[in-house]
Formats: structure tokens, C-alpha cells, sequence
């Protein structure tokens, strides 16, 4: 996991990794409130679901910074994700 987000390349790392890790991402949501769908348990502990926070709130700093939206971009690089999965099924 990225551990600083300084840069729109940092943000687009931050979310690439997310999106491998969770498939209903949404980027209000607290990632304390993530439950594993095979063992019906928190996803993650009490400190990696901080850290993901904090990570997630630099994104939202530096794209602001940058004048970028973020849920534009975010929703960008999802669909993108989304799409390079569904070739790879193909």
C-alpha cells in the first residue's frame, strides 16, 4: 500500500490499489465499515482502516490543490479498471 499521497500519480496509485481490494468502493465511506464478504468480518483492522482514511483524505487535498475533481478522476479510473477486468474475462 502507497504510504503518501503528494501527487495526482500518488492519488491514481491510492486508487488502483483500492479498487484491487474492494469492489463497492466509495470514497465517503469510512473504511472501518468494510466487511469481508466470505468471513462477514471487518475487512480491515483498526489501523489499516485508518490509514486508508487519512490516505483517502490526501487524495482529496492534492486533487483539490491540483483543481482536479476527484470523483470525476476516481470514477475515470474505475471504469477503467472495470473495463481491463472485463477484457482479461473475455
Amino acid at each position: 500500500m502507497i504510504q503518501n499521497i503528494d501527487t495526482i500519480d500518488d492519488v491514481v496509485t491510492f486508487i488502483k490499489q483500492i479498487a484491487g481490494e474492494i469492489k463497492d468502493f466509495h470514497p465517503l465511506e469510512d473504511f472501518g465499515r468494510y466487511i469481508d464478504p466470505v468471513t462477514n468480518r471487518p475487512r480491515y483492522s483498526e489501523d489499516e482502516a485508518t490509514m486508508r482514511n487519512e490516505l483517502l483524505n490526501c487524495c482529496f487535498d492534492v486533487c483539490a490543490t491540483e483543481d482536479a475533481d476527484f470523483f470525476t478522476f476516481l470514477l475515470a479510473l474505475f471504469q477503467e479498471t472495470a473495463a481491463k477486468t472485463v477484457v482479461a474475462i473475455n
